[in-house]
């Protein structure tokens, strides 16, 4: 009985060991979706295994048309972000393949008004899945320059409402999948 307990223990114990050996790793980074949408990056974990966190877009607006005697004001405002997991092997000196999961969410709020008394204002959500392969460049022990693939699945649903005299609602929903040119993010972060 005595030699088991002191095997457990001994197991245990190394297992701790082994577990305080992984490196701590941190990045914060930029990242460009057909280098003209950027986001910013933030992964912590080990070397191995990184928690992803990805703000992509933050966006909002606000003005006026007039053409005649027609005039709309229109506001907007909107954002999208990525919480994934995402594992890391060296396949050569200096370069990782990566590859995991995100799960994606944005929103968008529109609303808009014009001289003749009609309104308009829209609520859209859309969450998604995201799937990651990539590969890193390690450029040096601070600085790295990767690229990804993210096929991904989606739905997205909106709510509109129109008041032009009579107040009308819309719903609508749309499941989508697929993989593009926009699917492919480019990354250029800072470990510390």
């Amino acid at each position: 009985m005595k030699r088991t307990i002191i095997l457990l223990i001994a197991l245990t114990l190394s297992t701790f060991v082994m577990a305080q050996e992984k490196t701590k790793v941190k990045e914060l980074g930029l990242t460009f979706r057909n280098l003209d949408g950027f986001g910013f990056s933030y992964k912590v974990g080990t070397e191995q295994s990184l928690w992803r966190f990805n703000a992509l877009s933050f966006s909002g607006g606000s003005g006026d048309y007039e053409e005649g005697d027609y005039n709309k004001d229109n506001k907007s405002f909107g954002f999208s972000f990525n919480v994934g997991k995402e594992y890391r092997k060296l396949i050569a000196k200096n370069m990782e393949f990566r590859y995991g999961a995100d799960l994606s969410f944005g929103y968008s709020y529109d609303k808009g008004s014009s001289m003749s008394g009609s309104e308009g204002k829209s609520n859209n959500y859309y969450p998604g899945i995201n799937m990651v392969l990539g590969v890193n460049y390690i450029i040096n022990d601070h600085i790295i320059l990767g690229a990804e693939i993210m096929p991904s699945i989606g739905y997205s649903f909106r709510k509109s409402t129109d008041n032009d005299g009579e107040k009308t609602t819309n719903k609508n929903n749309h499941f989508s999948y697929g993989f593009d040119s926009s699917s492919v993010l480019l990354s250029l972060a800072y470990r510390f």
